[in-house]
């Protein structure tokens, strides 16, 4: 059994991380200082994530690895999602949701 050290620090799990954060910033558009908050936030999801998902995986001394995969992917899916937030129109689903909630409550 993996023992979890997640609130240890490791040079080598942030080290993972932020590499593969890194090499997304190529596939990945915004401003510079967009970027570098996302590539901010795909380290931290990696730091933190690569304990318990090194756990849920089963492989022993896979960190670094494991580290890597998340920071590179983790920042990547969280740009999609930030592009798909720009690209929704707020107003327009929350009047679709409310004339929903009227004719499901018969209001």
């Amino acid at each position: 059994m993996i023992e979890d050290n997640s609130a240890d620090f490791s040079l080598a799990k942030l080290a993972a991380g932020l590499v593969g954060s890194v090499v997304s910033l190529k596939f990945i558009q915004g401003t510079y200082i967009e970027r570098g908050l996302m590539c901010l936030g795909g380290s931290a999801l990696s730091f933190y994530g690569t304990t318990p998902a090194n756990v849920w995986v089963g492989i022993p001394n896979a960190e670094g690895l494991i580290g890597f995969m998340i920071g590179l992917f983790g920042m990547a899916i969280v740009a999609k999602c930030y592009e798909v937030v720009q690209v929704l129109d707020a107003r327009q689903i929350a009047g679709v949701i409310w004339e929903w909630l009227k004719r499901k409550w018969g209001a």
